[in-house]
């Protein structure tokens, strides 16, 4: 009768560590999720705004494009746009600067749903180790004699149960984490082009003044 409690106890801790594992990494991706969705801009009605301004020679109103149309590119176009008078090199050091910033923010906990779709199934095993570890010292100290078929398979069912629990954390959790990170690599691709466009920009509005 202790051996099945203590079962029951470690199997439904395993499985109490599962569900805060899926709490925390649907919390992650949603507020990942959101957060990408907040830094997108219309990137071509940015750069239409900006090369007209640009081209007139205004920066300030080139600034406050940018700031009026928030998000991570803008910043970081901001930070090119704010070294309109300094040497290409400069303006590209302080876009760098500007974007490892951002992209860094962009990816800060999306790390955490990796580590819990490899850690999930980890868990789960040990819930499934433990559970015939326990299963197998309650048939050795009954002598196998008053072990039914329905009493081992509730015991191995316990067991497995946690391996499957384990799966159903860690498959959502590679899936958010591969869209997160190629959401963010798209949004890499998008600023490096952006930014080049920019430079472009203002290396020729300067060679033109």
């Amino acid at each position: 009768m202790l051996d099945s409690l203590l079962q029951l106890s470690s199997n439904a801790l395993i499985l109490w560590i599962l569900i805060l594992c899926s709490i925390v990494a649907g919390g992650i991706f949603i507020e990942r999720l959101f957060l990408l969705r907040k830094s997108t801009v219309d990137t071509n009605q940015l750069i239409i705004d900006l090369r007209q301004s640009i081209q007139e020679g205004n920066i300030i109103e080139a600034v406050q494009h940018c700031e009026e149309a928030g998000g991570t590119l803008a910043a970081i176009l901001k930070a090119g746009i704010m070294r309109h008078n300094r040497s290409q090199d400069q303006i590209e050091r302080s876009m760098e600067a500007a974007g490892r910033l951002e992209i860094a923010h962009l990816e800060k906990n999306a790390k955490i749903l990796s580590i819990i779709s490899h850690i999930a199934p980890l868990i789960g095993l040990l819930g499934t180790v433990l559970g015939f570890m326990q299963a197998f010292a309650e048939m050795r100290l009954s002598g196998m004699v008053d072990i039914t078929a329905a009493r081992i398979g509730d015991a191995l069912e316990y067991a497995l149960l946690t391996t499957a629990a384990g799966l159903v954390v860690a498959i959502p959790a590679l899936l958010a984490y591969n869209y997160l990170v190629s959401r963010i690599e798209a949004f890499v691709l998008e600023i490096q082009t952006t930014s080049t466009e920019l430079v472009d920009l203002l290396i020729s509005r300067e060679e033109k003044y």
